[in-house]
């Protein structure tokens, strides 16, 4: 069956294309906020961008200082 758009309005769900997460997903349980610049194990890898993200995760890019 084909989607007819006239079947109904779907503008209430969020897109799985959207490109950013919600905002309110970054509390404990849910994203870790992470922000360009970030370092993490005592300053070994530092953040460079990210790459993408899903329902369960958010990549990013980390150069390693080592």
């Amino acid at each position: 069956m084909a989607y007819d758009e006239s079947d109904g309005d779907y503008s209430d769900i969020p897109s799985i294309h959207s490109k950013e997460e919600e905002e309110e997903d970054y509390k404990k349980g849910g994203y870790h906020p992470v922000q360009l610049g970030d370092r993490f194990d005592n300053n070994r890898y530092i953040i460079c961008r990210k790459l993408g993200w899903g329902h369960f995760s958010t990549v990013w890019l980390a150069l390693d200082t080592l």
